[in-house]
């Protein structure tokens, strides 16, 4: 049986399979905050649930910005709802 990673989400804080979430990365050069659909990108990530309950509550309670440290736009909540 093969490991399959666990990560929690930032906004309901519960454990799921790393294949069942949304990853955002924020590059380190730009700190810019972008989608990882792959997973392979080189950055600091964030997990995120694949709902649209988890992703207004990452933006009511900042989770997203409390992760990163930084301010994230309100255009990156809108760009996950449509990614769902």
């Amino acid at each position: 049986m093969k490991h399959i990673p666990q990560r929690m989400c930032v906004a309901c804080r519960k454990m799921y399979p790393q294949n069942e979430l949304i990853r955002l990365v924020r590059d380190n050069k730009t700190g810019e905050i972008k989608f990882d659909c792959d997973k392979k990108l080189f950055g600091r990530g964030a997990y995120i649930c694949k709902n649209i309950d988890c992703i207004r509550n990452a933006e009511k309670k900042r989770g997203i910005e409390r992760h990163f440290k930084c301010a994230v736009p309100k255009e990156l909540y809108k760009a996950a709802e449509e990614l769902i």
